[in-house]
């Protein structure tokens, strides 16, 4: 989903919805969201 759709679905706006990733982002130690469900599938797949 974009960011756009995102913020429809939280009520927030696009960009609030972009620093929350970036935060993520930052957190994980990757760049896009394609990296960030990757690596989260990888971590849940050892739980």
């Amino acid at each position: 989903k974009t960011n756009r759709e995102i913020g429809q679905i939280l009520e927030m706006s696009p960009r609030t919805v972009n620093k929350h990733l970036e935060q993520v982002f930052r957190k994980m130690n990757v760049e896009n969201r394609t990296a960030a469900a990757a690596n989260a599938i990888r971590v849940l797949a050892t739980l």
